[in-house]
């Protein structure tokens, strides 16, 4: 309770004063981040890029980058150039400063993410609605791709050697997969459908994999798997 009042007059207490852009929204303790596209601003707390049962020296590079790289930093670097973010210029400002012909292409591509997501069967018969989650299927496929071409960069790449039986790229898309393994019951499940604008944490997995190219060179999926999509139906929006 004491803590709630000291919030809310900490709050009250700024109105009328300038806007403190170097104030965090979020504890250097708490597992999140965020991006705020007014003031154009990624906040990434250190507890969010401690990987859960797995000590730092043990990671190794693969598992980094699909971790923290993907699902954190570069998730929240595309957010500012999703749907909603594109629409706020570098001072965070709504304002258009794309040129005229790439909005329209732009939108698109988001339709096509869209149209994938809202093609998820979750339950007996609740879909996922593909247009209130866009903003974050676009950031999660765009941290995928970001942090896979930094991870090319580096000489583990490069190298190619297995750990464990895995490739590199194989290791990079389970790094990728450690941050969204959960479970929930089918009422709250079904609830989260209805009103978060995240999809459930299986399809955060599943459905921006199924849009990249090299998950399925790393897997060697094919026609007839679960996972497969055809080129044509592939999302690429960057």
């Amino acid at each position: 309770m004491r803590a709630r009042q000291w919030a809310y007059r900490y709050n009250l207490s700024k109105l009328g004063k300038p806007v403190d852009r170097t104030e965090w929204g979020m504890t250097p303790q708490t597992y999140n981040a965020y991006y705020n596209p007014s003031n154009n601003e990624i906040v990434l707390p250190a507890a969010i890029f401690a990987i859960p049962g797995l000590a730092d020296a043990d990671a190794d590079d693969a598992t980094i980058y699909g971790y923290a790289g993907a699902s954190t930093i570069g998730h929240e670097l595309t957010h500012g150039f999703d749907d909603e973010g594109s629409q706020f210029d570098e001072k965070g400002n709504l304002r258009n400063w794309w040129a005229k012909t790439d909005r329209p292409r732009f939108n698109q591509r988001v339709n096509g993410i869209v149209r994938q997501f809202n093609g998820y069967q979750v339950l007996d018969s609740l879909h996922l609605n593909g247009k209130a989650t866009a903003g974050e299927n676009i950031a999660d496929l765009g941290g995928i791709v970001i942090a896979l071409d930094a991870f090319k960069q580096t000489d583990q790449y490069k190298k190619g050697e297995k750990i464990g039986g895995l490739t590199p790229t194989q290791r990079y898309f389970l790094g990728y997969a450690l941050g969204w393994q959960n479970h929930q019951r089918d009422e709250v499940l079904a609830q989260r459908i209805l009103t978060d604008v995240h999809s459930p944490a299986s399809y955060r997995v599943n459905g921006p994999f199924a849009d990249v190219p090299e998950f399925y060179e790393a897997f060697g999926v094919k026609p007839g798997d679960k996972l497969y999509r055809p080129d044509s139906a592939r999302v690429k929006i960057w």
